[in-house]
């Protein structure tokens, strides 16, 4: 939530006249995406949640993942660490909303993460497991996981490339992890910037990053999609 229509649209515009071969999301704030979707050619759009709901009805100020993809859209962050924290979101909440996702024909983009406490504790292997566990549905499919360690956001530090291809091992192989998450792609977010993304791509199992203020920087995000 940083910024206007107007600014939003002027910087879209700029991601998408630059030259490149990524697979590239936009997630901006909900009012934008209706519009977004429509003024943008090469940039998918994805919203930055849905609502627990699924049906339509007297839910004001609810946004379904029905009334989401109706704008065009056909991806959405879920359970992102500031929605698990500011609005207490637990992973059955995160789940409804996958559901929903599913439903509408929504890719999910599921965000999980410890906290710096759970880091130092030594217990944030458990703590993922249960998160994702308990916040994947089963009949998940097309799905996207999105590593993001809550002590890593906005902090300006990220971990080191071995400790995140750990967290991609622990998905892919750990007897413990659901099939459904195993199958998922895996992206990283926290702190990406242009002069560590070199380095967090080349983890072995991941397939991308999620950037929160990177995205808002034009010559960030320049030097970032130019980088081979």
């Amino acid at each position: 939530m940083n910024i206007k229509l107007g600014e939003a649209i002027a910087l879209a515009q700029k991601f998408e006249s630059f030259n490149h071969s990524s697979q590239f999301f936009l997630a901006p704030p909900t009012p934008y995406l209706s519009y977004l979707s429509k003024v943008l050619v090469k940039t998918k759009i994805c919203a930055q949640d849905v609502s627990s709901i699924k049906e339509l009805g007297a839910y004001t100020g609810e946004n379904s993942a029905t009334i989401i993809k109706s704008c065009g859209v056909n991806y959405s962050i879920i359970g992102h660490s500031e929605r698990r924290t500011n609005q207490r979101e637990s992973n059955s909440i995160v789940r409804k909303k996958i559901e929903s996702c599913i439903e509408a024909g929504i890719t999910p983009i599921v965000c999980i993460g410890e906290t710096l406490e759970s880091r130092q504790n030594k217990n944030f292997k458990e703590f993922l497991i249960e998160q994702i566990n308990s916040s994947i549905p089963s009949n998940a499919h097309n799905l996207i996981i999105a590593y993001e360690p809550v002590w890593a956001i906005g902090s300006g530090i990220a971990p080191k490339p071995e400790e995140i291809y750990e967290i991609v091992e622990l998905i892919k192989k750990s007897a413990r992890v659901e099939l459904v998450a195993k199958n998922a792609q895996l992206v990283y977010g926290g702190s990406v910037s242009s002069k560590n993304f070199a380095e967090i791509i080349t983890v072995p199992g991941l397939s991308g990053v999620l950037m929160g203020s990177a995205s808002l920087d034009e010559s960030e995000m320049s030097s970032i999609l130019n980088q081979k």
